[in-house]
């Protein structure tokens, strides 16, 4: 072959790797957003979910002090969002990747993603229930269910969350959805909203 020919082909081969590497980036899925909702999308953590449009998205980052300067500008402009700033920062510390919340500071809703020791939903609830109850919740009732993104688990509960930095707590309801898959464990939660709302959010959440 003679040079001149091989660095044709090396000239039309190279670009075609890089289009094809760019194109193989992994995406989140698809999903469809109801009436009044909007489509979140994480490709990096590979889901996407629907959310009322009408919530406010406070950003996530495990760096605090970046999390503080936001969320202090955010209580500024809106002081009832203040219990859901609080919520968002341990979120945050714990693999969140989403977090939204109504303007009057609750509903709210997050969803985490983390790599999964267990290796069954069931394995999840035996050791999350008990975490749970330890951290002070009660009504605990889990039921097996399935949803657009696979077999999952519904945990309900009552949870004391922290309103301010001195440790005061409300009393709020928690629905949870777990989805194990490829070895990591998806957790959408839905806090003080309709057990209709939490419902029609996880019939939303596609993972890749």
């Amino acid at each position: 072959m003679s040079r001149r020919l091989t660095s044709v082909l090396a000239a039309v081969i190279v670009p075609l790797v890089i289009l094809t590497g760019c194109g193989s980036d992994p995406k989140a899925p698809d999903t469809t957003a109801p009436a009044g909702f909007t489509v979140f999308k994480d490709d990096k953590a590979g889901f996407s979910v629907a959310l009322p449009t009408a919530w406010r998205k406070i950003a996530l980052t495990d760096e605090l002090s970046t999390f503080n300067r936001t969320a202090n500008q955010m209580r500024l402009e809106n002081p009832k969002l203040g219990t859901a700033l609080v919520s968002a920062r341990i979120v945050a510390q714990k693999g969140g990747k989403l977090f939204a919340v109504d303007n009057e500071g609750t509903p709210s809703m997050n969803v985490t993603v983390d790599k999964a020791k267990e290796k069954s939903l069931d394995e999840i609830m035996a050791t999350t229930k008990p975490a749970l109850t330890t951290a002070g919740a009660t009504d605990l009732a889990d039921e097996a269910i399935t949803l657009p993104a696979g077999p999952a688990t519904r945990l309900r509960f009552k949870l004391p969350v922290p309103t301010d930095e001195a440790g005061t707590t409300v009393v709020v309801e928690e629905v949870q959805y777990y989805v194990l898959k490829d070895g990591k464990a998806y957790i959408l939660t839905v806090v003080a909203a309709d057990p209709g709302l939490a419902a029609t959010i996880a019939e939303t959440l596609r993972i890749r």
